[in-house]
């Protein structure tokens, strides 16, 4: 079965929902996110916990859009939570950009000369990559686009998500990896860090990404 097919076979299985009462459902679990996330960053004494939480909505909401694909596909009880994907991107763009608004002051050090010689930049250009790479899905996140470039294209683009997971990994992988080796050495006598379990977050992202591409590969070669 095709994509298309397959999409509009769980379209007529959930029914019709309009595109305002799925953002709003969206928005508020994404609230409930921000503020568990909030709240759980205030109880590890963490610096600027609005910022870190914002940033951590981002990427479990962009994440967990990347992942329904992956999910969907293994777990037929999942597969209507698809239609939720879009709405999970672009609420999670939202608060990439809010971030990115809140750590300007970071991202202005990038034009700085003292910056580049101390190599202290990667954690904040990663980042920027990433957040081109999400700007131009959300940009496309549309019927208008869709015709333009095609299924197959449209889906093509869409795809560099992953990599723009991948970047996201590391970003946060070299702004925290000190914090999370120091939370381990220390006995973990303390809740995980929020870095930490997006690190886990997003690598189950990518690793069920790769499982699906091999097991579709398979399919491919043993018909």
């Amino acid at each position: 079965m095709t994509y298309s097919k397959w999409h509009s076979k769980i379209l007529k299985k959930v029914g019709i929902i309009s595109e305002s009462k799925l953002y709003i459902r969206v928005i508020v679990f994404s609230l409930f996110i921000l503020a568990l996330t909030y709240f759980y960053l205030i109880n590890q004494d963490a610096r600027n916990p609005l910022n870190k939480a914002v940033a951590d909505t981002s990427i479990i909401l962009i994440s967990a859009s990347m992942l329904l694909t992956s999910l969907c596909y293994f777990w037929d009880f999942i597969d209507t939570k698809i239609i939720y994907r879009k709405h999970l991107g672009i609420i999670g763009f939202v608060y990439a950009a809010i971030h990115i608004l809140l750590s300007s002051s970071g991202l202005l050090s990038l034009f700085k000369l003292e910056t580049w010689l101390k190599g202290t930049y990667w954690p904040l250009f990663t980042g920027l990559i990433a957040f081109v790479i999400f700007s131009v899905m959300a940009l496309i996140s549309n019927k208008y686009a869709t015709t333009k470039l095609g299924g197959i294209g449209w889906r093509n683009i869409l795809r560099t998500g992953y990599i723009g997971v991948a970047i996201v990994w590391l970003h946060v992988f070299l702004l925290k990896s000190v914090r999370i080796v120091s939370w381990y050495s220390d006995g973990m006598k303390t809740a995980p860090p929020t870095s930490l379990i997006v690190l886990v977050f997003m690598a189950v992202v990518i690793i069920m990404r790769i499982l699906l591409w091999i097991s579709l590969l398979m399919k491919t070669q043993t018909k």
